[in-house]
């Protein structure tokens, strides 16, 4: 099935949260799969489904630790673990210490792309010239970056993606970027839109997504009030419907489609 990579250049914030309300509006069985050499912070942030702390040794390092012979596709259901909500998430490194330890990260970028009946949703982090997690990109259904307004971090995207796709199969998909800002700030959008168009990467599309501290927080464990109520998750529907329809030919998007989180709590009612 698909895989669909998350990541940022320098000074970009959010790529955890897209790739957290990604998974959790997509509209056919996914995995989020942390990726990031940096360290994940998913168990940082959630508890799993019965409330608990998830299991932080329970993830991708014991996944490469079980495959050191080689990797199949049933590693991943065995080494993953359910959010509250009902994603279903693969862990990441504690740290750059762990990290250093996966050697196979194309291996792994393969059989990502290639789970029967499951999708996945990569959590890159910031992605650098040499950073090992590019290996993903090459087995990427669909691309996408996060940057805000910042000018400068608007540049490094720039740059990042006139690298990267310099070396990259012609037919590599095209980047889908993510430009996080507030709701109202559509002009500031724009703006980046027209700097990075006149870049040589292939644009897909320039996606606003709201910056909305309230929508956040609901992806940082604070569960609390409705979701589908939030700037956050109204702006992430479109972006999710069109990766789901690029990375799946016979996708049809539903009529609607709930969140992957716990029923919500309405304010006042505890």
């Amino acid at each position: 099935m698909a895989l669909v990579t998350i990541a940022a250049a320098k000074g970009a914030p959010g790529v955890t949260t897209t790739a957290l309300v990604v998974g959790a509006l997509w509209p056919r069985p996914i995995v989020l799969a942390e990726c990031d050499p940096a360290g994940g912070d998913v168990a940082l942030r959630m508890p799993g489904a019965d409330g608990q702390p998830l299991d932080r040794d329970t993830g991708l390092v014991s996944l490469v630790a079980a495959g050191r012979k080689s990797f199949y596709p049933g590693l991943v259901s065995e080494h993953s673990q359910q959010l509250v909500g009902g994603l279903d998430v693969l862990l990441g490194v504690k740290g750059a210490e762990q990290a250093a330890g996966i050697a196979r990260w194309d291996e792994l970028a393969r059989m990502l792309s290639r789970l029967d009946g499951t999708d996945v949703v990569a959590d890159l982090g910031r992605i650098g010239a040499a950073t090992p997690q590019n290996a993903f990109l090459a087995s990427a259904d669909a691309v996408v970056y996060v940057v805000d307004t910042v000018p400068s971090n608007v540049v490094h995207l720039r740059e990042r993606l006139r690298r990267l796709y310099a070396d990259r199969d012609p037919g590599a998909p095209a980047a889908h970027v993510v430009v996080v800002a507030p709701a109202k700030r559509v002009r500031a959008v724009r703006e980046v839109a027209e700097a990075l168009e006149g870049g040589p990467a292939s644009l897909a599309a320039v996606h606003h997504l709201a910056h909305d501290p309230s929508g956040a927080a609901y992806f940082l464990g604070q569960i609390r009030g409705n979701p589908a109520r939030t700037h956050l998750v109204r702006t992430s529907r479109p972006l999710v419907e069109r990766l789901a329809a690029e990375s799946y030919a016979g996708f049809v998007a539903p009529a609607s489609h709930d969140v992957a989180m716990p029923d919500p709590i309405e304010e006042g009612t505890a």
